[in-house]
């Protein structure tokens, strides 16, 4: 899906890209380093004054800092994303943290997953013992507390893969996960395999609405990527000063609030990936030349040998002659080149 980030994307939107997500949360974090190094911590002693006499060859020098690390963490956002996502290598460690936080996930959606449907029953059970809808003035405060139990965990089951051998480590990850395996589902269409076909084809609204929600997600991600190491570097230059290390809980803030924008913005993300299926797959039928579909189900059927096709890296051609000779009737009548020279004429 990296791929979609960039499709149909002229130098302007490229500038756009680089100015949100990579130059701007680069300069705020140089800013925040700079400061910290005004007040002397690292050398010892802590002087907060020294931080209003700013030197004009600094701030350049924090200038240029600010691009070079924009520049360097540019092609990596794909990597910083995935890193998110809960993809953590194959060391031993990182195979260990990704057990432990996929158990912690697993064991979660099910907790959730069970109190949805028990609050649900209990919902129906006070409906008819009260003879009360839930929809009316009169309603219980019990019957609206279960309801809205019902509701919050039916949200965080959402937020989960339908299967649990597909959920991730974390938060982020199975969200996206939910969307790579649900957009295009109802089709038969495997979004994976797809969505860059689609982005080549597709409108240039979804086009926009997709980017816009994928920028604004990169830039959360690189925020907290960004406000991680600005709690080590604060905790490196305030060690040694007693409750100053204290600082260091306003960038985990900023990286807490952060990641929890970027879940929040992957289903939007998600959403838009889904819509850009909706509503340019026929466009994408068109271009690869496939027949005319008849049914829902005609478009199911070919789908899934399309499929096979995408994921192979070896495209047997036969899968398109099956599918335009199952789209001809034997009383269709088949044009000849002479055909086609008559009708010139």
């Amino acid at each position: 899906m990296d791929v979609v980030a960039a499709a149909g994307s002229g130098a302007g939107r490229v500038g756009r890209y680089f100015t949100v997500v990579s130059a701007l949360p680069s300069s705020v974090f140089f800013l925040y380093v700079y400061v910290l190094a005004k007040t002397g911590a690292w050398g010892g002693q802590l002087r907060w004054k020294s931080v209003a006499t700013l030197d004009p060859g600094q701030l350049l020098l924090v200038g240029v800092a600010a691009l070079v690390l924009a520049l360097v963490l540019n092609p990596v956002q794909v990597g910083l994303v995935r890193l998110f996502e809960g993809y953590w290598g194959a060391t031993s460690l990182g195979r260990q943290l990704a057990v432990m936080r996929t158990m912690h996930h697993r064991r979660r959606r099910y907790s959730y997953l069970d109190e949805q449907q028990s609050a649900a029953r209990q919902v129906a059970n006070l409906e008819a013992a009260g003879r009360v809808s839930l929809r009316s003035a009169d309603a219980s405060a019990g019957l609206v507390e279960a309801a809205l139990r019902r509701d919050r965990s039916r949200d965080v089951v959402a937020d989960y893969p339908e299967e649990y051998s597909a959920i991730l480590p974390t938060r982020l990850g199975n969200v996206l996960r939910r969307y790579e395996q649900s957009a295009g589902q109802p089709y038969g269409i495997d979004a994976l395999r797809s969505i860059p076909r689609l982005a080549m084809v597709a409108g240039e609204r979804e086009l926009e609405f997709m980017r816009d929600q994928r920028m604004q997600m990169e830039l959360a991600v690189r925020t907290a990527f960004l406000a991680l190491v600005a709690v080590v570097v604060t905790m490196a230059f305030m060690w040694r000063h007693g409750f100053w290390l204290l600082l260091a809980l306003l960038p985990y803030a900023f990286a807490f609030i952060a990641y929890r924008g970027a879940t929040a913005l992957a289903r939007e993300y998600g959403v838009s990936l889904a819509v850009m299926v909706d509503l340019s797959r026929f466009r994408l039928y068109d271009e690869l030349r496939l027949p005319q579909l008849r049914s829902y189900t005609e478009e199911l059927a070919q789908n899934r040998r399309l499929m096979r096709v995408f994921g192979s890296t070896r495209v047997d051609l036969g899968e398109y002659r099956e599918s335009a000779a199952d789209s001809v009737s034997p009383e269709s009548p088949v044009s000849t080149p002479d055909d086609e020279e008559s009708v010139e004429g």
